[in-house]
């Protein structure tokens, strides 16, 4: 009785279906980080509408809105990504937390930066009041752009959405800076927060 021979798989064959497997693993990857994405993105945008926005009509509660406004964030951004701890590949969690910490050491080397270059000296001596408002502009410029930073940092490992984003808020910001005058921080919240609510709902409804 013949048997019917069974032909060996050659070492091209077998070097094809590992890369299609680390192709659909990479693939995964993206599309679980993307997902957790959509509504960090939609969140810090909303964040950033209402901080900017009561920044530019009410500048007295400005401080601490915004120390509640980012504890609030935080805490949503862990609960967030929560549910990505089962996540279906292997190192999906365990690179949102890298990632988390990475963001973490950006934003307290921003304060850090800061607080070196502020001159926190001159709040009491007599001009200050004048120069107030623009050190308020410059000090919301700057962490913007230190945000913005991480985008476009973020944006060479995962793809290139981020990068772009960064440096279009990035843009809107300088161009804010330089021409809004007196209305930049509802310029903020309008342009910079819209983008960022823009770019998650552009995610969820078209990234496949």
């Amino acid at each position: 009785m013949a048997t019917d021979s069974i032909n060996p798989i050659t070492p091209e064959a077998a070097r094809a279906s590992l890369a299609e497997i680390d192709r659909i693993a990479t693939q995964t990857r993206q599309t679980i980080a993307w997902s957790c994405a959509t509504p960090l993105l939609i969140l810090w945008g909303v964040i950033w509408v209402i901080g900017f926005s009561a920044t530019q009509f009410f500048p007295s509660w400005a401080f601490r809105l915004w120390i509640g406004l980012d504890l609030a964030g935080i805490v949503s951004t862990v609960l967030l990504a929560g549910p990505f701890r089962n996540a279906p590949i292997k190192g999906i969690y365990h690179g949102l937390g890298s990632m988390s910490l990475a963001w973490l050491a950006l934003l307290a080397y921003g304060a850090l930066w800061a607080a070196l270059l502020c001159p926190w000296e001159l709040l009491h001596q007599a001009g200050w009041a004048a120069y107030a408002p623009l050190l308020g502009r410059k000090m919301a410029a700057f962490s913007s752009t230190i945000c913005m930073f991480g985008y476009v940092v973020m944006g060479l490992w995962l793809g290139r959405f981020f990068l772009w984003l960064g440096l279009l808020v990035t843009a809107t910001t300088l161009v804010g800076y330089y021409f809004a005058g007196n209305y930049f921080f509802l310029w903020m919240g309008v342009t910079g927060g819209g983008s960022l609510i823009v770019a998650g709902v552009f995610i969820r409804k078209f990234w496949r």
